[in-house]
């Protein structure tokens, strides 16, 4: 099956949707820019509306194909840049970074596209385009050079664009440039994960930068990199096919996102290595986007690679996303999926556990403060014949006077961390046995240690649905909570899917926060589990089916 029919489309009608948001009065200071929602005009995104704007231009069975409308609107947006590009080349992220060389490598990354299918069009460049788009690539590409970055995936932005730059314009000091980057070294472990370790984002801006990477150099090894990331990808679909963000290191954390832009990725790695499993894989990304009304981007890639459109979707493969058991030890975290159900497992963060049924999910912490531990943390997080297990140490600790007179009496400028002695207080060990079942998981909570410690497991439920004991059905609203008892738990979405926790138990209603413990989500409907150490309990998760429901 092929797609390019239905995205170029989806491109015409974005550029349709973006033409009457440019500025035309030719007297105001931002003539040629797109206005915002925000009543905002971004210099860096005017170079992305110019790689669509002129990928529609150049295609003949665009709608757009060679309008005087859009050759117009293309014109004045370059006007737009060249009036907005700082003296050293580069343009404005608003929000953050100005005169920002990684910004611009993004952006003049999304304007290549455009430019190779200029460059390809049969019936030539327009040559006030070409010129002025030459111009623009040309000065950035210095400006890029002659600058810095921040984070780790910019690195490979930067180089990518350059070395790009550098076989279009011919400076060779771009190159040498891109050279000085690469020699640091991909960042992505034998897992296949990068240093960032964002599902929801910056995976695919990497990927998206190794194949760039590969088509300016030829080296493989850039391929290969993406091609081992997207392999490792498929452990993070959950059963509503969103990826799973809550472990990101950067701001997907959190966040519902769908694997919609790593449609075209999947594609063009598995194309450029004759990969049809990779192709396969894009194949049903695609359908899951069409499911949910969407487009994936990329169509200028597949404009530029023709032959590309729908490789591999018909490869006896399917993506293995649905039976997952796999720990990332160096990224300290385990994934499960049996179907319809998954559990994620997080290591060092109060956040510890994730369960989801369909598209309904919850996420478990346990509060167990103990002098500045405020809540279980696992240390270790490792694989068990059942399952896998995590443990924690906390211990309380008190302050010792100094044993001579300190020079100051001022408290804040006493070394108190490093010069103070510290008395050991009551220890608190903790283990959390997880055993994967074939509809869910259970739990084996036991405490060593201090005695008469209340603790509290707190399962955070996304609201708009119900909670029914054999006590009480109560609807969920964000913010709420309830301390369950005794019994059977009974949860179900929006959607109907349901989760199912047994058994409760409760002890207190102890509900003190001390500062710096994980807070109670004011987003979430909460269930509490209470109870005061030693500890040793078995909690049963399960994923209910649907037709056990009226």
């Amino acid at each position: 099956m092929t797609h390019r029919k239905e995205m170029l489309q989806d491109l015409d009608e974005r550029v349709a949707r973006l033409l009457p948001r440019q500025i035309t009065d030719a007297g105001d200071a931002r003539f040629g820019g797109f206005w915002t929602e925000d009543f905002h005009v971004e210099p860096r995104q005017s170079g992305f509306f110019l790689g669509d704007m002129v990928a529609a231009y150049v295609t003949q069975d665009s709608r757009w194909h060679r309008d005087d409308a859009l050759r117009a609107a293309i014109l004045r947006d370059l006007t737009y840049m060249e009036r907005h590009q700082r003296p050293d080349g580069c343009f404005d992220l608003s929000s953050c970074n100005f005169a920002s060389p990684p910004d611009t490598a993004f952006m003049v990354n999304a304007m290549l596209n455009g430019w190779w299918l200029l460059d390809k069009s049969p019936e030539g460049s327009p040559e006030d385009i070409r010129r002025r788009m030459y111009a623009l690539i040309d000065s950035a590409s210095r400006g890029i050079a002659a600058g810095g970055f921040h984070t780790p995936n910019h690195r490979w932005a930067i180089a990518a664009c350059l070395l790009n730059c550098e076989k279009i314009t011919g400076n060779a000091a771009l190159g040498r440039r891109a050279r000085q980057y690469l020699q640091e070294g991909l960042d992505i472990n034998e897992d296949g994960e990068f240093a960032e370790r964002s599902a929801g984002n910056y995976n695919q801006v990497n990927d998206d930068q190794m194949i760039r990477l590969y088509l300016a150099t030829g080296d493989k090894t850039f391929l290969e990199a993406a091609a081992r990331n997207l392999e490792m990808m498929y452990c993070y679909f959950d059963p509503d096919e969103s990826l799973f963000t809550n472990n990101s290191t950067r701001q997907d954390m959190g966040k519902k996102v769908y694997a919609d832009t790593y449609y075209i990725l999947y594609l063009l790695t598995g194309y450029l290595l004759g990969r049809e499993d990779l192709g396969r894989a894009a194949g049903f990304i695609w359908q899951d986007c069409r499911r949910r009304g969407t487009v994936p981007p990329g169509v200028e890639w597949v404009l530029l690679f023709p032959d590309m459109d729908g490789y591999g979707e018909q490869a006896d493969f399917e993506p293995p996303i649905s039976h997952i058991d796999r720990l990332f030890q160096a990224s300290h975290i385990a994934r499960m999926r049996e179907g319809n159900w998954s559990c994620t497992l997080l290591q060092g963060k109060a956040n510890c556990l994730y369960f989801q049924h369909g598209a309904f999910s919850l996420y478990m912490t346990i509060y167990a403060n103990l002098c500045d531990r405020r809540n279980f943390l696992a240390d270790t997080l490792e694989k068990t014949d059942r399952g896998y297990r995590m443990t924690s140490h906390a211990a309380g600790w008190y302050y010792l006077p100094f044993d001579e007179k300190p020079t100051t009496s001022d408290w804040w400028a006493m070394d108190n961390p490093h010069a103070r002695r510290k008395a050991e207080g009551l220890p608190l060990d903790t283990t959390l046995e997880i055993v994967r079942l074939p509809d869910g998981v259970d739990l084996y909570l036991r405490t060593d240690g201090i005695d008469q410690l209340p603790l509290r497991c707190e399962f955070s439920f996304l609201p708009g649905g119900y909670v029914r004991t054999r006590h009480f059905i109560q609807r969920t609203r964000p913010g709420e909570s309830i301390n369950v008892l005794d019994g059977t738990v009974e949860a179900a979405g929006p959607g109907g899917e349901t989760i199912v926790l047994d058994s409760a138990f409760g002890a207190h209603d102890f509900r003190d926060r001390m500062g710096g413990a994980y807070p109670l989500s004011e987003n979430h409907y909460t269930v509490l589990f209470t109870a005061y150490t030693p500890v040793d309990k078995k909690i049963s998760i399960r994923a209910i089916r649907l037709d056990r429901h009226p």
